[in-house]
């Protein structure tokens, strides 16, 4: 005989302790019991959806629950998005604790490597130098401070410069007088009035600078996909936004253009404008320019043909592959073409993705579609049309049909006669009725269909009564066949090809000293992994 343990899940956040049920978040009274554990525990949390798990903030607690007195220990794996440690401890301050077992050690030391700056980046404009000493023969302390500074530079706006001389080839106008004037530019920002136009697919951005020396100025980079509304910066291999009016802040988290030349191609989709950071410091002994900034698009160009003089272009309908099962639209938009392609989709001819009725926006082909069909909006035991119009750059339009009945997904329980019992999302749609049952007596037998309309196979499959609905003297059985019927606490099936169905049947055994229950109610459950 195989011994089944009960395990259990409650999630603790900010000391309250919740359970989740039926797509909402339900709290616990107090510290829960054994009793709520087993009544209101949930059996899986990897089901909980990503979405719910959000509506969540703080830290989060999982409790466990079991009564296998074997069991010791329990672990759980998460799945979390990428991130670095310099990702996390951006704008923080960093304490680094070393310990060591060397007694020759008298120090330690730590190289960082950061961006290139300057101590008057940091210090700014005006500075204190403090000197100490404890030489009784120095009496006064002397600080050699160089900088690439001219009078010029304390003129504000505009200015003439106004020259004297006898030269007579000067004044004779055979030679020219010459003023050479190096210098910074003043520190501004620059944006691009107007967004870029890309026929094809921008696979880099190639930006190269001028320096004259050693010691560089500042340069720095900023990018926008909605034609200058918002602005961002590439950090930590993702776009961040970035405020480029604070010129502090544009400064210190632009892009240099060692970053904006390593920016990978998926990453440049949309790009419309760039935005430039000059610095002015008067600190640095060079002029900084920017030299160019060139975009590699990868254009359409296999269709183009030179024939008797004319540019013809050859234009091919964009292609889907879409399949329509367990209320999933799923498949792949391309075009031959290799151009840009938009879509939309209908239901009953009525706009369902995007909302608005009208088209994506053009999107890199090829690329995936996967639309979960809200069954709600069905004609339900009627006839339905799914339609999905599909449109290259050029503007050819083509389109893909289905004609399904509307019903259910999931893996859904029907009774002998072939009606559903709930729906997709848990609501009762009809109930086995056992009428009265007697105390000490044994009901009739009913059958039930298990049945796979999730449109994918499913392996594993573990269906059980659920307990917290249980009733002292009266017991749920589950059986495989109804002759014999052989009772079992529960029912595992193997692999279940969608449309595929299973029969089982389900009895209600009651004792003698059973309380009545005027309205007694069970639920079945089901759970199975995605092949």
């Amino acid at each position: 005989m195989t011994l089944v343990y009960d395990n259990k899940f409650l999630i603790q956040n900010h000391s309250n302790y919740m359970y989740y049920s039926k797509g909402n978040w339900e709290r616990i009274e107090g510290v829960p019991t054994e009793q709520d554990y087993l009544n209101l525990g949930m059996d899986d949390i990897s089901r909980i959806p990503e979405s719910a798990w959000s509506q969540l903030e703080g830290e989060l607690e999982l409790c466990y629950y079991t009564d296998d007195p074997a069991k010791t220990e329990v672990s759980f794996n998460i799945e979390t998005e990428p991130f670095s440690l310099a990702e996390e401890w951006e704008d923080k301050e960093i304490k680094i604790i070393e310990y060591t077992d060397d007694p020759n050690q008298t120090e330690s030391t730590i190289t960082i490597e950061t961006e290139p700056f300057t101590l008057y980046d940091e210090l700014g404009d005006t500075a204190d130098v403090l000197y100490y000493t404890d030489d009784p023969v120095k009496t006064t302390a002397e600080l050699n401070f160089t900088a690439n500074y001219s009078p010029l530079d304390e003129l504000e706006g505009d200015f003439d410069v106004v020259t004297w001389t006898n030269d007579e080839e000067v004044t004779a106008g055979t030679r020219d007088m010459s003023l050479f004037y190096d210098a910074l530019p003043f520190e501004q920002i620059i944006v691009h009035p107007t967004d870029l136009v890309l026929y094809g697919n921008l696979k880099k951005l190639v930006t190269s600078k001028i320096v004259d020396s050693l010691t560089e100025g500042t340069l720095k980079l900023a990018a926008s996909f909605d034609s200058g509304l918002t602005w961002k910066t590439y950090r930590f291999d993702k776009w961040v936004t970035l405020d480029i009016q604070n010129t502090t802040l544009f400064k210190r988290k632009g892009m240099g253009v060692e970053t904006l030349n390593t920016i990978p191609e998926q990453d440049l989709t949309g790009l419309t404008r760039i935005a430039y950071y000059f610095d002015n410091s008067e600190h640095y002994e060079n002029s900084y320019a920017l030299d160019q900034v060139k975009m590699v698009v990868d254009a359409p160009r296999q269709t183009v043909e030179v024939q008797q003089m004319a540019l013809q272009i050859l234009n091919t309908t964009a292609n889907v592959e879409v399949t329509f099962t367990g209320n999933k639209l799923q498949g792949v938009l391309d075009d031959a073409d290799k151009g840009k392609v938009k879509y939309r989709v209908l239901l009953n001819d009525q706009s369902y993705y995007p909302v608005d009725g009208g088209f994506t926006r053009l999107l890199p082909s090829p690329f995936k579609i996967e639309i979960n069909i809200d069954e709600r909006k069905f004609l339900f035991g009627k006839e339905n049309t799914l339609k999905v119009e599909f449109q290259d750059y050029w503007g050819s339009v083509d389109s893909r049909e289905f004609s399904f009945v509307g019903t259910y997904s999931g893996l859904m329980f029907m009774d002998e006669s072939g009606d559903f019992l709930s729906d997709t999302f848990g609501g009762i749609l009809k109930q086995l009725d056992y009428e009265v049952i007697i105390a000490g007596q044994t009901t009739l037998t009913k059958k039930v269909k298990l049945k796979n309309q999730l449109g994918y196979a499913v392996d594993r499959v573990y269906l059980e009564m659920d307990k917290k609905f249980q009733t002292s003297g009266v017991e749920v059985q589950l059986s495989r066949q109804a002759d014999p019927f052989l009772p079992i606490d529960y029912l595992t099936y193997g692999l279940m090809e969608p449309e595929e169905s299973v029969d089982f049947y389900i009895r209600i055994a009651t004792d003698i000293h059973a309380k009545p229950d005027p309205n007694g109610i069970f639920e079945m459950k089901v759970k199975a992994d995605r092949v």
